[in-house]
């Protein structure tokens, strides 16, 4: 019994041991991920022992997601949720109901309880479906912001993936290059040439130099953590890796942000704006009908009267009209991005419309960035030709000497070379390309021996180069097994447009600078007299009008000492870079994708200029430009394709008046500049153009953001572009901008034809209304010929019409009319004369039923206080109330058709079909008839809620008249074709 205690009382001390020291591990875990500690000042290791993470192997992914739990999102404003209450506000801010609300009280103070009540009930109904119609949009925008959400490349169990910036949590090993913006408080373990602008945070506008150095101090500032990057700042030059220290709101930006929380305001659009303030006019619209009614019996106001007024106030109140034209702007971003366009700002939705010039990359927009080097030039022995298998590092060389051949494998002036045994200026150039290159290629052995088992990363550029160094067995991983041993990079510049590389030899001590870039950039830095530049440069233009992007190459040979090498950061670029070797010319070809020529002919076709802006040799952008149609040999001399083709440094040489005075602005720019494309969009504004420009590094923010429509490019393109973008393509294809042009136009289309056909309607209510005033009863007050269940009977029936028409598919000629004035209103004229036009139409025929059945069949109204008081006097009234109900429900179905176009028949055969596969016409159809039954006809429901009789041979009028309205529409549109200027064929215009 002893020895079983004793046993007992071990084994809980080991289970009291073993839970003991889970709970130590779990605090010691919980210390690990504290967020708030002062990771500056702490070495690198210590620091990867905090966080129990890895720079090799990163975190794992089970590790990773239970930080997700612990740590929560990547985020700054908490959750981020949809805030159901903000919505719910915003409804009951929302005056409509409250109006409802009001009349239904008046309803029930007159003792009209049946109209109370529906009036009621329609106030809660229209709270409750605006309030989950517009939080299911609110969802929806939120998952398309989140499509739009920078992404982060993460080490994560030992390979290098792309996550979500929100998805980051402590201890990732995050990579970083020029252009990213950073996604979380990091610190540096690995820095090359790495600099960021921390003006966000410090408020220093020169970026900051990073160095893998731990704080001397703890309280030493934000922008002198030389170690240490922060959440939301801007890299600008170099690569790096940094171990992920705070996320969300521990974040120092998160510190300072810690009230800042997500808001909708900024995609209101400026027709939803002015429809909100269109409500404020209404209101006053609908007060002042209901106080004409009240005056026109000099304010002896009965019951009849009452209901008179509150019918007239309630026919021109457009209920959840705002609601509905979010919920199609959303819609509409969900259809573009299904096209691949994710619309981050809603309000650019009414832009993409009026869009009269795309001003667009050439490479991966206009061609496949599907680079390969198909042909290089070496001074000493002429022109080459290189097939290719496009990443594959397969294929044959042919040396075609002075030859620059079409054919060139089957030419008698090529022959086939020994990739095994080849020159030593062809070896330094195929070193060049591999060596001067930061792209990579591999096969993944998991997959099939195949063309697709082969894995690209880099800039496509840099990518073409290795596979074409991969060809002869000399690719970088292949060198460097070799004894090649990287000293310093210097990253490419936009601005002097090359890139330099210094790699010591280690086999026989010899440090090399390799230098690659744009020829006439290169050339200058060479060792050549003027004459043999000019040479170089001629063959550069002959590879150009190929249609080729051409590389120049060169070298030189260093001597140095390990003193030197250590202290390398001291030593000038310009220094590396002077005195070199040329080598030679690659010629890259990137062939134009498939769709963009149609693409461009399309954007012709609906009034748009498209542009090219490129880094390309301006012989090889127009040999591209006139093989997309950008430049149309077939339309345009000589002398206007010069005209219109430049570069960068011309262009910006030129002044603002110079640029102004230009007949049209470059349909081609080559040799493009970050600066030339801010200075194209200014122009382009000074013309009162509406420009789209695409773009992806972090140079082109400042010309997407003043843009009126800024286009990123979701693959290649940097975090820094995608935030200062409206529009992100996730496919980086410029007939994706085309599409979303399409959808934008047919999105305001539709827009445009919801909000006619809503106005006609109650137009002609309130016309309906107005002009009734006339007809009173034998006590002399005015009687309503519309009752106040009715006119609700009005608006269920206009909403499904309306929604289908906000829906439907584009015009044919929705990409053959020319751009919408951007300052044009949402009733344009066009539309103003329609709801003039159409609304008297629906006044005139509804009232002549009305009249016809009351006056000219019947003996007017013979009794005092009808809708109070029922008697035989009041039959007329009923029936003829019944026969304009009829009509008018059925002239407002006719009119959801003839809205589908404003000249274009509808009455055809080709329109009848349609109407008959068109589900929300034909249901709504069956029911207007189904309620028309029963309101009529069933005893009770007809005389005292609807306030009408039932009907007979009225029947057969209300379809003469409907007939006729049919014919109204279709002969008032055939006036418009006829009388009226085009709205499609606009002529293309690159002014």
């Amino acid at each position: 019994m002893e020895s079983r205690a004793i046993l007992f009382l071990d084994g809980n001390y080991t289970f009291i041991l073993n839970l003991l020291l889970i709970i130590m591990k779990q605090s010691n875990m919980a210390k690990a991920i504290d967020q708030n500690r002062p990771w500056h000042i702490l070495p690198e290791q210590q620091v990867l022992a905090a966080l129990d993470t890895n720079t090799t192997t990163g975190l794992s992914t089970g590790v990773a997601e239970k930080r997700a739990i612990d740590c929560g999102k990547n985020v700054l404003g908490g959750n981020g949720g949809n805030g159901w209450f903000r919505v719910l506000v915003r409804q009951l801010a929302d005056a409509m109901n409250w109006v409802f609300l009001a009349l239904g009280a008046v309803s029930y103070v007159l003792a009209d309880y049946i109209t109370g009540s529906i009036l009621v009930t329609l106030s809660f109904a229209n709270l409750y479906l605006s309030f989950s119609q517009e939080y299911a949009a609110e969802q929806t925008l939120a998952a398309l912001r989140n499509l739009s959400s920078p992404t982060a490349m993460v080490i994560r169990d030992g390979r290098e993936v792309t996550i979500d910036s929100r998805d980051l949590v402590p201890g990732d090993i995050l990579t970083m290059k020029e252009g990213d913006s950073i996604a979380a408080d990091i610190r540096m373990v690995y820095v090359s040439n790495f600099e960021v602008d921390e003006a966000l945070l410090t408020g220093e506008s020169m970026p900051v130099k990073k160095t893998i150095e731990a704080a001397e101090a703890e309280d030493q500032p934000l922008g002198d953590r030389v170690g240490m990057g922060y959440s939301s700042t801007i890299v600008t030059k170099g690569r790096a890796k940094g171990i992920v220290v705070a996320t969300g709101m521990n974040t120092e930006i998160g510190k300072i942000a810690k009230t800042i929380e997500a808001s909708g305001n900024g995609d209101t659009t400026r027709l939803q704006r002015t429809l909100n303030k269109m409500y404020i006019v209404l209101l006053v619209a609908a007060a002042i009908a209901a106080i004409i009614v009240l005056a026109s019996n000099k304010f002896v106001v009965s019951y009849d009267l009452a209901m008179y007024a509150i019918t007239a106030a309630l026919s021109v109140l457009p209920a959840g009209l705002t609601t509905v034209l979010t919920i199609s702007l959303v819609l509409g971003g969900q259809e573009m991005t299904k096209q691949r366009a994710i619309v981050r700002k809603l309000k650019c939705l009414e832009t993409l419309g009026s869009i009269t010039h795309i001003f667009s990359d050439k490479t991966g927009t206009l061609t496949q960035a599907k680079m390969a080097v198909v042909r290089f030039w070496l001074p000493s022995t002429g022109y080459y030709f290189v097939t290719t298998k496009g990443i594959v590092p397969e294929g044959d060389v042919y040396a075609t000497n002075t030859f620059l051949e079409d054919q060139p494998t089957s030419s008698p002036n090529s022959t086939k070379m020994d990739k095994s045994n080849i020159s030593a200026d062809l070896e330094q150039l195929v070193k060049c390309s591999a060596l001067c290159n930061m792209s990579s290629i591999h096969q993944e052995t998991e997959k099939e021996k195949s063309a697709d088992s082969w894995v690209a990363s880099g800039a496509p550029t840099e990518v073409a180069l290795q596979v074409f160094a991969h060809k002869f067995n000399m690719g970088c991983p292949q060198l460097e097994r070799m004894g090649w041993r990287l000293i310093h990079e210097y990253q490419f510049d936009s601005t002097i447009k090359r890139m330099s590389i210094l790699y010591e030899d280690t086999s026989n001590k010899q440090h090399i600078v390799y230098t690659k870039g744009a020829a006439e950039r290169i050339v200058t830095l060479c060792n050549l007299d003027l004459s043999t530049q000019t040479e170089i440069l001629s063959h550069v233009d002959a590879l150009a009008t190929k249609g080729l992007r051409v590389m120049a190459m060169a070298y030189k040979q260093v001597i140095m000492d390990q003193d030197i090498i250590d202290n390398i950061n001291l030593y000038s670029r310009d220094d590396m870079e002077k005195d070199l070797v040329f080598i030679g010319l690659t010629g890259i070809y990137d062939p134009p994708r498939e769709e963009s020529r149609k693409a461009v002919e399309e954007a012709h076709t609906a009034g748009i200029s498209v542009h090219m802006l490129t880094g390309d040799h301006e012989a090889t952008a127009v040999a591209i430009a006139k093989e997309l149609r950008i430049l149309n040999v077939h339309e345009m001399s000589t002398e206007q394709i010069t005209n219109l083709v430049t570069t960068g440094p011309k262009f910006d040489a030129l002044s603002d008046e110079d640029v102004d005075k230009l007949e049209a602005l470059p349909l081609v720019v080559a040799r493009c500049s970050p600066e030339t494309k801010v200075k194209m969009i200014q122009a382009s504004h000074r013309r009162q153009n509406i420009a789209a420009m695409t773009g992806d590094g972090v140079n082109d923010s400042p010309s997407l953001r003043i843009a009126d429509i800024g286009i990123a490019m979701g693959k290649n393109g940097s975090d820094v572009a995608k935030q200062a973008s409206d529009i992100i393509l996730t496919d980086d294809n410029f007939a994706t901008i085309i599409s979303a042009i399409a959808e934008g136009r047919r999105i305001y289309q539709n827009m445009q034809r919801f909000l006619l056909y809503y106005w006609i309607c109650l137009a002609g209510c309130a016309l309906i209304i107005l002009i009734n005033l006339f007809v009173k009863d034998t006590d002399g007050t005015p009687v309503a010929p519309i009752s106040t269940i009715q006119m609700i009977w009005i608006y269920v029936i206009l909403s499904p019409p309306a929604a289908a028409l906000s829906v439907q598919k584009a015009s044919p000629t929705v990409m053959q009319e020319p751009p919408r004035p951007p300052t044009e209103s949402v009733f344009n004229r066009e539309i103003i004369l329609d709801t003039l036009v159409y609304g008297i139409g629906i006044a005139v025929f509804t009232l002549g039923v009305f009249y016809i059945v009351l006056f000219g069949a019947g003996n007017g109204v013979q009794a005092p206080s009808c809708d109070s008081h029922y008697t035989d006097g009041c039959y007329d009234f009923y029936r003829a109330r019944s026969a304009m109900l009829v009509t008018f429900s059925y002239i407002s179905l006719v009119l959801a058709i003839h809205c589908r176009s404003y000249r274009r028949p509808e009455w055809n055969l080709r329109g009848i079909k349609e109407t008959v596969h068109t589900t929300t016409w034909v249901g709504t159809c069956a029911f207007i008839t189904i309620g028309l039954l029963i309101f009529i006809y069933v005893p009770t429901v007809n005389i005292q809620g609807f306030r009408q009789a039932a009907i007979s041979w009225e029947w057969g009028l209300c379809i003469a008249f409907i007939l006729l309205w049919i014919a109204f529409g279709e002969g008032y549109k055939m006036i418009k074709r006829h009388v009226m200027k085009p709205i499609h064929g606009a002529p293309h215009s690159t002014v």
